[in-house]
């Protein structure tokens, strides 16, 4: 994965996660997310393994019969990841694997939910990444994009950022309906929320 650096951020104690849990905003976000969710089973990719938080919760949150893919190019993340997920018992509903968001490993139109969180922020061309992202997510299929905004380079993240490295979530929405996706928007302080359909 083309990327600027990933900050480095230690896995969460405890069920919250505390300041650690994207900076304390973690619990704000995924009740955001968690409003966002299809309400059918559905097949779900979610970009950036990471410390395995994202697919945990997807997992938990989505109907039953609902199956998550989650793919990351760091082995480490992979690692941590399916110990998130052994950890929360949910193996047979979880796949991990090696994966970045240039070139997704996955046939065309195969996902009805495809998530990516606090990931565009760490790559180089985003415009290609999100069209890669919408070539896996089927007609009439969801993206739910979470980053942050231009003011959290002020944000203690273990690797520098810019406040160029941040999209405001309009351009991100411009970028979506550029790449023919219908966009709405959710601003939040530090963060936003993007959901976009595939048309």
């Amino acid at each position: 994965m083309h990327q600027k650096g990933k900050p480095v951020e230690p896995p969460k104690s405890g069920p919250g996660g505390g300041k650690h849990d994207f900076f304390g905003y973690g619990k704000e976000i995924r009740a955001a997310l968690e409003k966002q969710l299809p309400t059918q089973a559905v097949r779900a990719l979610d970009i950036g393994t990471g410390f395995g938080r994202n697919a945990v919760f997807l997992a938990h949150h989505l109907a039953p019969g609902s199956h998550v893919w989650s793919v990351d190019p760091s082995e480490e993340s992979l690692k941590l990841g399916a110990t998130a997920v052994q950890e929360a018992g949910l193996t047979a509903s979880v796949t991990l694997g090696p994966g970045s968001v240039e070139r997704l490993p996955f046939r065309d139109d195969e996902f009805d939910l495809t998530m990516g969180v606090m990931l565009l922020h760490h790559l180089v061309d985003v415009p290609s990444a999100l069209r890669e992202m919408g070539r896996v997510t089927k007609p009439d299929g969801k993206l739910l994009i979470v980053d942050w905004g231009p003011t959290a380079h002020l944000l203690p993240f273990g690797i520098e950022h810019r406040p160029e490295d941040f999209f405001t979530p309009h351009a991100v929405e411009k970028m979506l309906m550029e790449s023919g996706f219908g966009a709405t928007v959710e601003q939040h302080q530090m963060w936003y929320v993007v959901e976009a359909v595939k048309v």
